[in-house]
């Protein structure tokens, strides 16, 4: 572990996340195209490899956890894929990145920031912020 106690592992989540966005463009852009048939709809390259990369992203993911990464924190670095998919959409599709889209990726960032802050750093007072929740409501019963 880091020594603000984060597992280095959630890179790993944040990769797998990464790699799941490309290949929800791989899916997209064969959804855009017309087909001859439905064996070549869904049996032409950009379909298996999208989902050849959904599985290893799958597989990064499982790994990750297995090597210790606290289940809450999975939700929170898996949250970046819907930066990428911004980023994706307007390089490959050429979509419009709006003022919404920006402030929402913005809250992203933020929420990560602040879900990963070290509360007791900044004020004894706030160190109740760091307690995990989760295992402390598990525990009283």
């Amino acid at each position: 572990m880091l020594s603000s106690g984060i597992n280095p592992w959630i890179l790993l989540i944040a990769l797998s996340s990464t790699i799941a966005s490309f290949a929800q463009v791989l899916l997209k852009m064969s959804a855009n195209e017309e087909h001859k048939n439905v064996i070549e709809e869904y049996l032409n390259w950009k379909v298996i490899v999208g989902y050849g990369l959904m599985f290893v992203g799958m597989g990064l993911t499982i790994v990750a956890y297995a090597k210790g990464v606290q289940y809450k924190n999975g939700p929170i670095m898996e949250s970046i894929a819907n930066i990428w998919v911004v980023l994706l959409s307007w390089y490959f599709f050429r979509e419009p990145v709006t003022k919404k889209k920006v402030f929402g990726n913005i809250l992203i960032l933020i929420g990560i920031a602040v879900f990963y802050l070290d509360w007791a750093g900044i004020s004894d007072s706030l160190a109740f912020l760091n307690t995990d929740w989760g295992t402390l409501i598990s525990n009283m019963f």
